[in-house]
This record gives C-alpha cells, structure tokens and sequence, in this order.
C-alpha cells in the first residue's frame, strides 16, 4: 500500500553474499554489532514502514533455519513472507527473490541486507521517483575525482559533475524487472545491479538522491562508522521522544485545567496589596517617631485635603 494508492509493495532483501572482504568470523550480514546481526538492523527499517506490504529475505541455503529462529522470530518481524535461498550471483539471487514475493506485488523495492543505515525518507524517495518510469535508484554525487587506469597508469579523468554513486534500494515495476531480468539470463549478461539489466533494454531509470550515511558494510573498517551513525540515530531517536513527552504532559495539563474549571473551581488569583504611599513630610520640621501628620498638624492637614473642594494628597 502507498498513500492510499491500491498497488502491492514487496520489498527483496539481499543477504546472500560470503562477506569474504569482511574479514571476520562468519557473514558480513550477521556479524553482530551491540549484540544485534548486522541484516536485523536492515529488516527492522522495512518492518516499521508503512510503505511496504511484505518482504522476501534471500540467504545463503545453510543460514535459512538460523534467519527464521534468530532473526526472524527472535525481533518479531511480521512482514517477513519467505526467506529463500541464494544463487552463485547477486543476480540469481534477486531472481529467487523475485519469485517468492506474494501473488499480485506491483512494486518492488531491492535492498542489500548490508546497508543498515537505510530510512523510511530513501524508501519514499525511491518509490515516488519509479511512479513516472517504473525504474528509479537511489544514488549521491560523487565527491572524490575518478580517475580511469589501465595498467597502473591513468589513461582520463572523469568529469564528476556527471558521476553518481548508486546505492539501494532500488524500484521497479515488478513485469519491467522480471522482464529484464529474464531477458539477461536469455542472453547470458551478468549486471553489476538491477538498474543495470533495464538501462541495456532501454528502460529510463530515474534517480533519487541518496544518503551518503547510507554506507554498505564490506569490510572491518565499516564497523565503526556504522556504530558512529547508529549512535547518531539512537540519540536522535531519544531527543525525540523526551520532546513528544514533554508535549504530552503540557497537553494533559491543559486537559486537568479544563477539566477543574468545568467543576467550577475558580482559578486562583493573587490579591495585589495597594502600593503604599510615603508620608508628606509636614512644614516646620520632621514628624516623630510613631506620629502621623494628622496628629502632628491636624488643622493644617484638615486644610491641605479640602482646599478648594478638591482632595488633595
């Protein structure tokens, strides 16, 4: 569902890989980090959106019992329809994926299990840019210069201005990705993404902007810059619900002051004591200690307030 529009949404999270560039003891997807597998991270983003309707989770064939009891099971993901297992390529394993989405899905979202740092913003993003051409990418400027090398020498520069970092996820028309993913095998084209397979049959695919924190773990030097963000996103998260708090007690203090003035309890005012005015000091000298000027000069006084029938001060 998306916005209120009636097409199926199913999302196609990629985890198949060996991670060998990881270096570490098992898969890069479930390396842990503050006790939580790297790809339950990534599932937890699609579970809470509100733009997918299902999602399909593609693994090596020996982890699919350990994903439905360790992960699936164990952070109570609901959307999760099938977990399947990979081919001896990223591209098989879409395919796989692809096939076990529900009956019906219109929109596909292919995501990579090691992209952690995915957001509900670049999932809207993507979506909305396929509504025009049925194919979209998320994807940021690039910042470095590229250089084009053919046997350690550099043979061009390329113009950054027109490069562009490709990430996921990535959105298609479900019929526009099976087609050109099925064309592919037909004639034996191997693509570096799903993108890819629909620019060589001549499907305009459109560009969302990316995050750059939007980063995929593959290597160990990733680790840390993925726990900085999450940090990041833990604190923002934790500002956030202290601010909807705090409004939430102004609101229900509000409420109980409605709620007493209904019952007719008058509010409470301060009652403000007249300013006392100094004394005049009466002519012919200072008064005593204790005495007024009526007692001191009680003609004079009685004169001074009534002179002219006018009071005086």
């Amino acid at each position: 569902m998306r916005d209120g529009e009636t097409y199926m949404v199913g999302a196609v999270i990629v985890g198949a890989g060996e991670g060998k560039r990881m270096g570490a003891s098992g898969r890069k997807q479930f390396v842990k980090i503050s006790g939580k597998p790297i790809i339950a991270y990534t599932l937890d983003i699609f579970e809470r959106s509100p733009l997918v309707d299902h999602m399909v989770i593609v693994v090596p064939l020996d982890s699919i019992d350990w994903v439905k009891e360790d992960v699936v099971a164990t952070y109570g993901l609901k959307k999760v329809h099938a977990v399947v297992y990979g081919g001896a390529t990223r591209q098989e394993s879409v395919m796989n994926g692809l096939k076990a989405l529900k009956p019906g899905t219109q929109r596909v979202v292919i995501h990579d299990a090691v992209r952690p740092l995915v957001s509900d913003t670049l999932i809207r993003r993507v979506l909305d840019a396929a509504q025009k051409t049925g194919a979209a990418i998320t994807a940021v400027p690039a910042r470095d210069t590229v250089k084009r090398v053919e046997s350690g020498e550099i043979v061009g520069t390329m113009d950054r201005r027109l490069l562009w970092l490709a990430q996921t996820p990535q959105s298609f028309r479900y019929d526009l990705l099976m087609n050109a993913h099925t064309k592919a095998v037909a004639d034996k084209v191997e693509g570096t993404d799903d993108a890819s397979l629909l620019e060589r049959i001549g499907t305009k695919v459109a560009v969302a902007v990316g995050s750059y924190s939007n980063i995929k773990m593959t290597s160990p030097e990733d680790l840390p810059m993925f726990e900085y963000f999450l940090g990041q996103d833990v604190k923002a998260r934790l500002d956030s619900a202290v601010n909807q708090g705090s409004r939430e007690s102004s609101r229900e203090s509000s409420r109980e002051s409605s709620r007493d003035g209904a019952r007719g309890r008058r509010p409470r005012h301060r009652r403000r004591r007249p300013r006392r005015q100094p004394a005049p000091k009466p002519e012919g000298g200072h008064a005593r200690a204790g005495e007024t000027p009526r007692q001191r000069h009680p003609k004079e006084t009685k004169v001074a307030h009534h002179r002219d029938g006018v009071r005086h001060s």
